[in-house]
């Protein structure tokens, strides 16, 4: 707006004189006052705003406007002041036409490019299309605006020295300077680190694999046993999701891997998010996160089959069909099933309006886990109920009448009967854990307070707790923030403090309720009490836990804690301990008898400690009885590590046992599911390993 402001006054200042002034000092005074106001416009609105509300850092504030707001008035008046001096006519609608021409380099990049971030002289800066907090203003945001200011400050003045002396050598000498130099500056763009290029991308992720349907590009620090995983993930689930599209690519699929999502975020743009570009077919994710998300980018790709417009997605660009499309495709959610999430939300006060959520962007109004969920159950009860066809001709029309013949609400009503028919009423914990999240829109000072967050838990991480605590309580004393509160306990543990611990935790834990942080809280307040010897209040937390059963992973630390519980010396031990300590005690453990709610735990703590693989080995020698949920899930569990070494042999094997377990049926399909992952591995893995090798 401001670009657009001052490049417009620019033009009416200049336009309204019959002869141009000589002194090029007078111009800068004349202009200076009406710039100053564009400029203290967005900075009173603020200021008024945060008096009114919540004050979030003026410091920080005040950098972000300095770096992106204060350049756009330059670049603005620049660019007025050319088309003043290269158009006779219509200079305010070719100021705009040059002005949005700028502006569509970012769509070309991110069209062409693998990037989602984009450096513009317009708008200074844009993180990305996915929404990241963690944003700050880097070293090189700071170099870009520097040389956005030396090249438009330059340009203002040599057209003014033109317009004074009326030379037409020297105004033809400006614009073909001037075209040369932003030429050359897109050009090198990709090695000035201002955009990612394939080229730049393949350079940086040096290691790749091709595979019958795939290019596989990844970073050398990720290791080969799982460099070879991925590969085999990537062909696992191309195989499924062919057949559950019934359409397959036409060209291999090109995915890059990261390491990590903070080197993703420093070339790609989105450090907590992977993404598929299908128009590109082109999938970017992180060795991090990739378990989560692999699937459900490929399915991405594969609805390029059917997209529409030129970035092959679904008709109007409607966010709940494509996001809802990926998650029919991959339709488990953290060790749940699509459906049963559905059903457990709709059974527990978090309803949506299905009809609205496939309308405009209201696909974002909500939280996005229950905005993702629903897209995807109802996607893929239309798949089931009616057809991949009909949907994919939805998909690509949005005319959901004429492609299903039916009325929405009709179809509406009948998947809530749906939704109705799953047993998932008993499950208000287990909703509020996993929907009990704030919008985007509902977070106060979000980005400030993500980069004080990063801050403390570097000084965390470095044992300086007084500076930690300092921060944390500066957050908490503008936000409840869950974040905060966790990490000032922590400090106050290890600095010895743990009565104040729980203390601070006993009269806080309260404003979490119903909400996703609340459980966690309370298994961090049950530990601090045993620290404190309190182990009747402990004991009563964590089976509070175990039978609220908000999460898998969360109810089995309660129930591992519970017998750790039965020895006050050992849970001593173990909560104050080293993930070393830890992994001795567990392995002690299962020595004498295997405890079941340990395994996942101690595959867990492998994994951070890089443990030999044969460090676990014994515990596949050690035959237990699939009777209950808690051998499933450990035999669940260690088939999957299994898995993660290449042994498909025991993976399948373990996988068998596991489905012994029949109490559960949301739970049983999440067991089905990783067997015919195993059961695929088992017979096709080597081949395609060995073909890998042979390249």
């Amino acid at each position: 707006m401001l670009v657009f402001a001052s490049g417009i006054y620019t033009i009416k200042f200049f336009s309204g004189r019959i002869e141009f002034p000589s002194d090029f000092k007078l111009v800068i005074q004349r202009l200076l006052f009406p710039f100053l106001f564009f400029l203290l416009i967005p900075a009173l609105v603020s200021l008024i705003y945060s008096l009114f509300t919540i004050v979030c850092s003026i410091s920080d504030g005040f950098i972000f406007y300095l770096v992106i707001t204060f350049p756009s008035v330059v670049v603005g008046s620049a660019l007025g002041l050319f088309t003043f001096a290269y158009f006779k006519k219509f200079r305010i609608i070719f100021f705009i036409l040059i002005t949005i021409s700028i502006v569509s380099i970012a769509v070309v990049e991110f069209y062409f490019n693998p990037q989602v971030y984009f450096f513009n002289p317009v708008f200074g800066y844009f993180p990305g299309t996915i929404y990241d907090e963690g944003i700050k203003v880097s070293t090189k945001l700071i170099l870009y605006r520097l040389l956005n200011l030396m090249f438009f400050v330059s340009l203002f003045f040599f057209i003014l020295k033109y317009l004074k002396e009326g030379e037409l050598r020297l105004k033809k000498q400006i614009f073909l300077i001037t075209i040369i130099i932003a030429g050359l500056f897109i050009f090198l763009s990709p090695q000035l680190g201002f955009s990612t290029t394939n080229k730049v991308l393949q350079q940086k992720l040096k290691k790749h694999f091709e595979t019958e349907h795939f290019l596989i590009y990844y970073s050398p620090h990720i290791p080969d046993q799982l460099a070879k995983k991925i590969t085999l993930d990537h062909e696992y689930y191309f195989s499924r999701l062919k057949k559950f599209f019934e359409l397959t690519p036409k060209h291999k699929i090109i995915s890059y891997v990261f390491y990590s999502n903070g080197k993703k975020g420093m070339l790609f743009g989105s450090a907590n998010a992977d993404v598929a570009k299908p128009w590109l077919n082109q999938i970017y994710i992180s060795s991090e996160s990739y378990g989560q998300t692999l699937k459900h980018e490929l399915a991405h790709v594969f609805t390029a089959g059917f997209g529409t417009g030129i970035f092959k997605v679904a008709e109007g660009l409607n966010p709940a069909l494509i996001e809802g499309a990926a998650v029919a495709a991959d339709p488990l959610y953290d060790d749940n099933t699509i459906h049963f999430m559905a059903a457990m939300a709709y059974q527990n006060k978090y309803k949506i309006n299905i009809e609205q959520l496939f309308t405009g962007l209201n696909f974002f109004s909500r939280v996005s886990s229950l905005s993702y969920i629903y897209a995807g159950s109802f996607s893929k009860f239309l798949i089931d109920r009616y057809g991949i066809r009909k949907f994919e001709k939805f998909y690509s029309t949005l005319n959901f009448q004429g492609v299903y013949s039916l009325p929405v609400n009709g179809i509406v009503n009948e998947y809530y009967k749906f939704l109705d028919s799953i047993p998932a009423e008993n499950n208000a914990d287990k909703a509020n854990y996993y929907f009990g999240r704030q919008t985007i829109f509902q977070k106060v000072c979000p980005r400030y307070t993500a980069e004080r967050l990063k801050a403390a838990a570097g000084y965390y991480r470095k044992k300086n707790y007084k500076n930690a605590e300092k921060i944390f309580r500066e957050i908490l004393n503008t936000t409840n923030n869950y974040s905060a509160l966790y990490g000032l306990s922590s400090v106050l543990e290890r600095t010895g403090r743990t009565g104040e611990a729980a203390r601070l935790l006993k009269d806080s834990i309260y404003k979490y309720k119903n909400t996703a942080y609340y459980y966690n809280l309370e298994l961090r307040l049950a530990d601090i009490e045993a620290e404190n010897s309190n182990y009747n209040s402990a004991d009563s937390i964590y089976k509070k836990i175990t039978a609220q059963n908000p999460d898998r992973a969360l109810s089995n630390l309660a129930l591992l804690r519970l017998v750790l519980l039965k020895d006050t010396v050992q849970i001593q031990k173990y909560l104050t301990g080293t993930d070393s300590t830890k992994f001795m005690i567990l392995k002690n453990i299962d020595r004498k008898k295997i405890v079941c709610c340990s395994i996942p735990v101690l595959i867990n703590l492998s994994e951070i400690l890089n443990k030999n693989y044969n460090d676990l080995l014994p515990l596949q020698d050690k035959y237990f009885k699939v009777t209950d949920y808690e051998s499933s899930y450990a035999m669940y569990k260690l088939s999957q590590y299994m898995m993660n070494h290449l042994d498909f042999i025991h993976a399948r094997e373990t996988a068998a046992l596991s489905l012994r377990y029949h109490g559960d049926e949301n739970f049983s399909e999440i067991l089905k599911a990783n067997f015919d992952k195993a059961d695929w591995f088992y017979y096709n893995a080597a081949d395609i390993i060995l073909k890998l090798i042979s390249r």
